[in-house]
């Protein structure tokens, strides 16, 4: 097996493993000092550290320092794709030392002097979306948003626009992977209730109306891009933070599909809810959406936007190809349990169904038959730890810290610089091997070494973790709590039996209808006195109203009423 190397970030500072084996070795960038932010250039070729005073940059193949940066206080890096340049970002301040419009993002070329103090270029942008500026695959080409324009430079030559774009608002820039020739996505908001809208270009032409491609949408307060390997087809991930419904808390999450040829149709998912993770194959024209409210829904669609297969449902918020594309991983880290799926992609058949419990964080080796795990700080600060695990789920190496105060902060493959051979796809998992990997009842951390402990730990025969039951006296005897309860329903049961009301004699019902007859004798009564006033109205002249004389009419029936009544 090709020998293989990751890399590890806590308090006991920066550590390399090799696998198989996953022994440490020494290298250059080796320390025990706390490091604030460590970045790999994409084959593995370099490294970049900063230890808190400054921002070093390693050849790891020839294990030596390549340029020390003056700057302590770096929080983000990336590299350029042929690793010409480091782009760093830092917090943006004012004070004494940084005045107003200081650049706080900054672009260092790595083949110049050992020590740098100035950058080739730099620019300020105070959040960390879309903060770092976009190169092609070949670097010819680099673009980076400004609040109205994109601005586009050749040939690494920053001195120099060669390009722009001029809107009234750029949300973002996106530029395609592949050679010439290129492309640049631009984002565009919603301005003054305009449509958001996203538009392709082909490099050179960026009038509004030369766009290859153009999709608009409403309601939208972000957007991402993702590009298929080839950069000719894309999928815009288009979201809004509230969801004016009120059916999501997570607000609403739409799909769109746009290529180079023209085409932008949006993508149709089967349930509702929001979308966690949307993937492109590394090696395909294929793409995998997890969507829908829990359990959510797994679906492959093709370069068309049809679905080709389901999953099924399950708790998964996360979509992990390997690096040859041969297999993926679809789980639920996070707020999940660890639930772990892997298919084949050639033929989606299920590998291997299990749990990785309390992870956090996962990444595929280049290989792409093994993948490392870990429970990482600050998501879980309680028993970090890292585990090397096959896709069959067998675990080849874990890894716990000594103690409670040491923590892991980052895990990191160092990729090699060409993609290694496709791995031997296991055969798919069997109905008893699945039936096996179903999850088993949760046991805490600190218990799963030893044995299961007791659910009533409160119990005063509790004696490190395990219950060991008394006499059956004592465990046939009623709690305080238990006795308390009985006395409440005895009590309540009496309350309801003095409350009963007793069933009516014949005496009773004899009084009742009494009653009722004199009632309605005072109504007729009643209605005769009234009859009398209008009597007395009409003998004054007055004129009465149609009722008025009805009622009047009908004093006769009342006293015959009256008198049945009466007998």
């Amino acid at each position: 097996m090709t020998q293989q190397y990751f890399i590890t970030r806590g308090t006991e500072g920066l550590k390399k493993y090799s696998y198989p084996g996953c022994e440490t070795v020494e290298s250059v960038f080796d320390t025990k000092k706390r490091c604030s932010v460590v970045c790999m250039s994409k084959n593995g070729q370099y490294i970049a550290v900063c230890n808190g005073s400054e921002t070093i940059v390693f050849d790891v193949e020839e294990n030596r320092m390549i340029t020390s940066l003056s700057r302590s206080r770096t929080m983000l890096m990336k590299f350029s794709p042929k690793n010409t340049h480091l782009v760093t970002w830092k917090q943006y301040q004012v004070s004494e030392d940084c005045p107003e419009n200081t650049p706080n993002v900054e672009i260092w070329k790595l083949d110049a002097e050992p020590q740098q103090d100035k950058p080739a270029y730099g620019y300020v942008k105070r959040g960390q979306t879309h903060w770092t500026p976009l190169w092609s695959d070949d670097e010819f080409t680099c673009a980076r948003a400004c609040n109205a324009e994109v601005q586009l430079f050749e040939n690494n030559d920053f001195s120099t626009v060669a390009k722009r774009i001029q809107r009234e608002k750029v949300g973002g820039v996106f530029v395609a992977p592949g050679d010439d020739p290129y492309h640049i996505a631009l984002y565009v908001p919603s301005i003054k209730g305009a449509h958001a809208f996203v538009q392709l270009y082909l490099y050179g032409t960026f009038e509004k109306t030369a766009a290859v491609a153009h999709r608009s949408f409403m309601k939208v307060d972000n957007c991402d891009i993702k590009f298929n390997k080839s950069g000719k087809c894309a999928i815009i991930i288009a979201s809004n933070d509230v969801d004016k419904t009120g059916s999501s808390y997570y607000g609403q999450t739409l799909l769109y599909f746009i290529s180079i040829r023209g085409e932008s149709n949006q993508i149709v998912l089967k349930k509702n809810g929001p979308v966690y993770s949307v993937e492109w194959n590394p090696q395909r024209d294929e793409f995998i959406v997890l969507y829908g409210f829990m359990p959510c829904k797994g679906t492959l669609f093709n370069v068309k936007c049809d679905p080709i297969h389901e999953f099924g449902e399950n708790h998964y918020n996360e979509i992990l190809f390997n690096p040859q594309g041969n297999m993926v991983g679809l789980c639920g880290f996070g707020n999940l349990r660890g639930k772990i799926k892997f298919y084949d992609t050639e033929n989606n058949k299920l590998l291997s169904d299990f749990v990785a419990a309390d992870a956090t964080f996962f990444e595929w080796a280049p290989c792409g038959d093994v993948f490392i795990t870990g429970t990482l700080s600050p998501r879980l600060r309680q028993d970090n730890e890292f585990k090397l695990w096959d896709v069959s789920g067998k675990i080849l190496h874990h890894y716990q810290v000594p103690t409670d105060e040491t923590q892991l902060w980052q895990l990191m493959w160092i990729n090699p610089a060409t993609l290694l051979p496709p791995p031997v796809v296991p055969r798919p998992a069997t109905s008893k091997e699945i039936a096996a990997g179903k999850p088993q009842a949760y046991r805490p951390p600190g218990s799963r070494q030893g044995p299961a402990a007791a659910t009533r730990s409160l119990l005063p025969n509790v004696q490190g973790g395990v219950y060991k039951p008394g006499s059956d006296a004592q465990r046939n005897q009623p709690s305080r709590q238990a006795q308390k309860n009985q006395r409440k329903r005895e009590n309540r049961a009496k309350q309801i039996e003095d409350e009963k009301v007793p069933e009516p004699t014949m005496q009773d019902l004899q009084s009742t209808i009494v009653d009722e007859r004199e009632k309605k004798v005072r109504n007729l009564k009643k209605k005769l006195h009234q009859i009398e006033k209008l009597k007395g109205q009409v003998a004054q002249g007055k004129t009465l109203e149609k009722n008025q004389m009805d009622k009047i009419a009908s004093e006769n029936d009342l006293i015959e009423e009256i008198k049945r009544l009466e007998l």
